[in-house]
């Protein structure tokens, strides 16, 4: 009789678990998205993301000057969310995805990138889409910035 009483309590929290859940979705989806303008990518490879943290999952990956429609979230009480994280992350469309790129990795103009002043070296590379998304992971690693370490 134990048993199935507690079998009865771990389902039931469970249940109002998944709904406390559901409703923070239902939440955050709520929120109404507006275009801020099309931004360029800096770097030579990146990742966007599922979430604004570097570890999160990675929804595609986009190499230099790949456009970016950066978006802005407006919530129901009018408060306007456009970085978001620690390490000030942006909401990004890329095609089909919605995730969250590095704000600094973004620009308002077409940069100079290796990979077009360079164009023969690097298709000699012949590089396919899982080298490059494992170079992009690999660049989610580099901390850039000055040293806070006293010199």
């Amino acid at each position: 009789m134990g048993r199935i009483l507690f079998f009865l309590m771990l389902i039931f929290s469970t249940v109002e678990a998944a709904d406390v859940a559901g409703s923070a979705v239902t939440s955050s989806t709520a929120m109404k998205k507006t275009l801020i303008g099309v931004r360029y990518f800096s770097e030579m490879m990146g990742n966007v993301h599922q979430n604004p943290s570097r570890y999160s999952q990675v929804l595609t990956t986009i190499s230099c000057n790949h456009p970016v429609k950066v978006m802005k979230e407006t919530s129901k009480d009018g408060k306007e969310f456009i970085l978001y994280g620690e390490e000030k992350w942006n909401l990004v469309t890329v095609g089909p995805y919605v995730g969250y790129v590095m704000a600094d990795y973004l620009t308002d103009k077409k940069n100079v990138c290796f990979e077009e002043e360079y164009s023969k070296f690097f298709d000699g590379l012949n590089l396919d889409i899982n080298d490059l998304y494992y170079w992009a992971r690999l660049y989610d690693q580099y901390v850039q910035g000055k040293s806070k370490v006293r010199q």
